[in-house]
């Protein structure tokens, strides 16, 4: 199944863009058989029910109206949480001075946790027990904020 990713990506930011909320990230991906969008937004203050409701609602309509997507599918939005995912530099940006914990390839250890310390030049720096260490993003697999309470 070839979907036109450019122009899915359109329909979602402008379903952002009028349900007032930033797009955060999105992904379409298989999951048994089903076919799921996931579309996860945010705003300044956090997102509420209404907020992924209301983009829902709207999302749904847009993508309706388009067809984008040429099987079944099922839509998903939702906030990125506490332990929010990073993938993009700018979601690290954010996110700089919080506890990080960072999967990589191509590195001494396959994983680091830490304080995030800065962003720079396509690199995450975290401090963690075993001091600073210079992340590359592109050689990141996944990474997430570790929630540490209030």
């Amino acid at each position: 199944m070839r979907v036109p990713r450019e122009r899915l990506e359109e329909i979602i930011r402008q379903g952002a863009e009028l349900a007032r909320v930033e797009l955060y990230h999105w992904e379409l991906a298989q999951y048994g058989r089903e076919l799921r969008l996931t579309v996860y937004i945010d705003r300044p203050g956090g997102v509420s029910v209404e907020d992924c409701a209301r983009a829902s609602e709207i999302l749904s309509d847009l993508l309706d109206a388009a067809d984008p997507i040429p099987s079944s599918y099922v839509l998903e939005v939702s906030s990125p949480g506490l332990e929010r995912r990073l993938w993009e530099p700018w979601h690290y940006e954010r996110v700089v001075g919080k506890r990080i914990h960072v999967r990589v390839r191509g590195m001494e250890r396959p994983s680091y946790e830490g304080r995030l310390v800065e962003v720079r030049e396509g690199k995450a720096v975290v401090e963690g027990k075993g001091g600073r260490v210079e992340i590359p993003l592109n050689q990141v697999t996944q990474a997430w904020v570790v929630y540490e309470g209030e």
